[in-house]
């Protein structure tokens, strides 16, 4: 099960839109986002969110300890990122805008034996109802499939994450970047947020 090569299964649509931020984030074409940083420190320092014509679509406007801000071109905040280190669980909740007032989501292990597996759950806009992404990575954490419901039960897989290390010059530091492809009607902010909570529990 974790050792399934993610990277090489197409996604697919889901069977409705899944609206988690604000339903201006979700397109109607399948898109790939590229979000890049230093080696390493993709989780504590600056990075870029771009699609694959570089095109910015989020920005991150620095962080703090424990916490990354997610603006919108305009540079306003639509979501924050805290992490929270429980007893034997790792566990991070995603906010909306720049406050802790509102839970846009929460991203923690499936199994403490398992940290393989790891399951987001959040409030979806679009059905009125409380729903779940689980996230299923590789034996390297080099790629990881995010299906909306469980993948044993056939759930489709709405979003796959690879990783990948670049350095185009000896001189240069290496790029740690995570290639997102994002099937059509799904949230891209939250994908985003997955995608950076995916990096930093892996991480820990």
């Amino acid at each position: 099960m974790g050792g399934k090569d993610y990277q090489n299964i197409k996604i697919v649509e889901p069977p409705n839109e899944i609206v988690v931020v604000e339903d201006r984030f979700v397109f109607h074409q399948p898109i790939t986002l590229i979000i890049s940083g230093k080696l390493l420190s993709l989780s504590t320092n600056e990075f870029t969110i771009k699609d694959t014509n570089g095109m910015d679509y989020f920005k991150c406007n620095g962080s703090m300890i424990n916490r990354v801000i997610i603006n919108d071109l305009y540079d306003l905040p639509i979501l924050n990122i805290r992490n929270q280190i429980l007893s034997l669980k790792d566990k991070i909740t995603i906010y909306r805008g720049d406050d802790n007032k509102e839970v846009l989501a929460t991203i923690s292990q499936k199994s403490i034996l398992n940290i393989k597996k790891y399951t987001l759950e959040f409030f979806n806009q679009a059905t009125d109802k409380k729903e779940f992404l689980d996230l299923k990575c590789d034996l390297m954490g080099s790629a990881c499939g995010v299906f909306y419901g469980k993948e044993k039960d056939n759930a489709p897989m709405v979003c796959k994450i690879v990783r990948k290390i670049e350095n185009k010059s000896i001189l240069a530091s290496p790029q740690e970047s995570y290639y997102v492809d994002i099937s059509p009607g799904v949230d891209i902010a939250i994908i985003v947020a997955a995608t950076i909570c995916f990096d930093q529990l892996k991480k820990e």
